[in-house]
């Protein structure tokens, strides 16, 4: 599982342009990996859209959380 704190971090590179010069200067190989984890990413974020839409979104809302075995302190 992705941390929050990697999302951002590759968020970030992305918007810095970092990706960008990193892609121009890539052989053809390494070109052709960071497309598939971009590509990888955008299929994950599409999913997540459509599963997390269905949770939040269904008829009855929000399920209510399921009951823990021990209090959270």
């Amino acid at each position: 599982m992705l941390t929050t704190k990697e999302i951002i971090r590759f968020q970030e590179y992305l918007e810095s342009g970092d990706w960008a010069d990193a892609f121009e200067y890539a052989g053809e190989e390494l070109r052709m990996e960071m497309i598939e984890k971009v590509e990888a990413l955008l299929d994950a974020a599409d999913v997540a859209d459509r599963v997390v839409g269905e949770v939040l979104f269904k008829k009855d809302g929000m399920p209510k959380p399921k009951e823990a075995s021990s209090e959270i302190k």
